[in-house]
Order: C-alpha cells, then structure tokens, then sequence
C-alpha cells in the first residue's frame, strides 16, 4: 500500500495542491475509519490517476469563480448550517428501522452530494444520537472547504465509489440529485447499493418534475443563476423503477416538507435574509441591475414558484420559512 501511495504523487492534484498522497496520509491520522472504509483496489495508482482526471474535466458548477462555477456563493449561503434544517432531520430518521428516531453514532452515513459539508456540520450541532457524516463531492472546491473545517470527507464521483463493498450502513443522495445526468442515476444508485451493507438504506431525494420547486429551478434558477440549471428532476415512477433496478427492497416514494429558515432580530430582517439566503444559495446574478433591487426581484420569483414567505416568532428571534416540498425514497439492501 505504501509504494502505491508515493507512486501517487507523480499523479494529478485530487485537492488544490494536494495528491491523494497527501490527502490519504493525512485523512488516515485525522479519520482512521474513514480509511478502513476505502477500497485498496479503487484507489490504487493505476486507477486513480485516470479517475482524478477524469473528475477534473467534469467537475465545474460548484466549483470556483475562475473555474466559471458558483461554489464560493453557495458556500456563503451555508455557513447558516441550519438553514433546512426540518428536511435534513426527517432525511436523517429515514436510516432508522422507525423513521421516527436519530441514528447513533454506529451509523455511517455517506453524504454523496455533501458540498462543503453542510449536513455533517448541522449534525454536529443536534443534542443527543447522532450518526457520522462521511461527505463526498466531486468538486475540488468544496472538499478543499471541507478538509478546512476538519470534517471527513472524500472527493469522488457518485457514480464510481471508492468505498468497499458492504461498508456502509447508510448512503444519501440529496440536495443536488438532479444535477446526474439521466445516465448516470443508475449507476449512482447502483454503486450506493453496492457500498451498503445488508440491511443498510439509501436515501434519494430531489423535487418532482412538475411541481412548485421544480419552477423555480426552470423559471428562476436556470434563467438567473450564473451557471444556468439545466437539470431535469426526478419523477415518482422513475424512483420506484431505479430503486428495483439496483436490487433495494421495502421501497418508499414520499412528500416530505423542506422549507428554508432562516432566522432574523425582527420579521423584515428574518425575510430579507431568507431572500439573500436564496440569492446567495443559486448565484443569482442576472436577477437585478443593482444590489438594491436583489430583494424585491427574488422575494416576487419566490412568491410566484414556492409561495408566500411566513415568519414567526422562536424564542429571541424571528424565523422566515419559505416553503419547499420535496420527493424522497427510501430502500433497503438486502
């Protein structure tokens, strides 16, 4: 193993100026079971360095400024960790056995679509049970951010998993899963199977095709952001077929209510940072001609696609909810 990991560093940078060497070495003192947890055959130099290539090419959208993504402003949007929190807790007590209780945590958890580590941190944050986050992401970018905040993390394709089989006892696709191209869900959800061990779950999750959320992605978030969104989402029917394709058993196709909160020390300024919340989140810079336009633009395109904005009362603060509904299914390994 130790002669396939110096050979690696005449390879590509898997972080910002960082091999995956370098990377391993240092995730291996931070995060042992992380690396108990990687497949020796998948991250061999052979393999690897093609694949790290291969990511390179791919990855943009969440990635930085001079890479034309938007990752530095969603990144902004989620240092309010608790931002959705309400449909980050229902998507975690999807691994329990009730999908009432929050995993302990025994459970680990692989966040596919992790970004800079927003769940990991939110969970860091909850009193009593809670299950380890491993976040994966194949942007450069936000595995850098993540590595920086001393979380777990890997940097790897949805599609290609570096991850043993039978190691996890949970995968989760959420908050982005729209953005694999209709090719590649298959085998998303395939390597989540594969990784799983009996009895482990996959959580997907997205907003339907046709419904409030998918709007505003097509009328708000395609036409303003600066990357565009030209990611079809996912139907019913297409999350029960791909769930029995991959072999998941006692699968479940469900609404579940994702709202945005974000807080404020009175109700115009809880409002005024759910609307930035949401600018920041998409990078939507196309939306006005001037910062003091960027309020009243985004809260008319939220009113007209996601509904009316409430705020109330919690504890010292006010809290903004701007409604979101999502589609989530559930499966088992067997």
């Amino acid at each position: 193993m130790l002669n396939t990991l110096n050979a690696i560093f005449t390879n590509p940078e898997y972080l910002t100026q960082t091999t995956f060497s370098d990377y391993y070495r240092a995730t291996a003192v931070s995060f042992p079971d992380l690396c108990a947890l990687l497949d020796e055959d998948a991250i061999a130099e052979d393999k690897l360095a093609d694949y790290v290539r291969l990511m390179n090419s791919l990855s943009w959208e969440f990635e930085d400024l001079a890479d034309g993504g938007r990752g530095v402003a969603y990144n902004v949007a989620q240092k309010v960790v608790g931002n959705r929190q309400h449909g980050m807790i229902a998507l975690l007590k999807c691994f329990s056995p009730s999908f009432r209780d929050m995993p302990d945590a025994d459970t680990n958890i692989l966040d596919v679509l992790g970004g800079d580590g927003t769940i990991a941190r939110f969970v860091q944050n909850i009193d009593g049970p809670r299950p380890t986050i491993i976040t994966a992401d194949l942007s450069r970018f936000m595995v850098d951010a993540c590595m920086k905040q001393g979380l777990p993390c890997v940097r790897q394709s949805a599609t290609r998993s570096l991850f043993k089989d039978n190691a996890l006892d949970g995968v989760l696709i959420a908050y982005g899963s729209h953005h694999l191209a209709e090719d590649d869900r298959q085998l998303a959800i395939s390597e989540a199977y594969r990784t799983l061990k009996p009895g482990g779950r996959l959580v997907l999750h997205d907003f339907e095709t046709g419904g409030e959320t998918a709007r505003w992605f097509e009328e708000v978030v395609h036409v303003y952001s600066r990357t565009g969104h030209p990611h079809p989402h996912f139907t019913r029917p297409e999350m029960w077929e791909r769930f029995s394709a991959a072999g998941f058993r006692d699968v479940r196709v469900f609404d579940l209510n994702d709202p945005f909160t974000l807080p404020g020390a009175t109700a115009d300024e809880a409002v005024s940072n759910a609307l930035m919340h949401m600018y920041h989140m998409y990078d939507l810079v196309k939306i006005a001609n001037g910062t003091g336009d960027i309020v009243n633009r985004v809260a008319r395109c939220v009113e007209q696609t996601l509904g009316e904005i409430h705020v109330n009362k919690a504890d010292d603060d006010f809290v903004a909810t701007i409604p979101r509904k999502a589609l989530v299914a559930v499966g088992t390994k067997s």
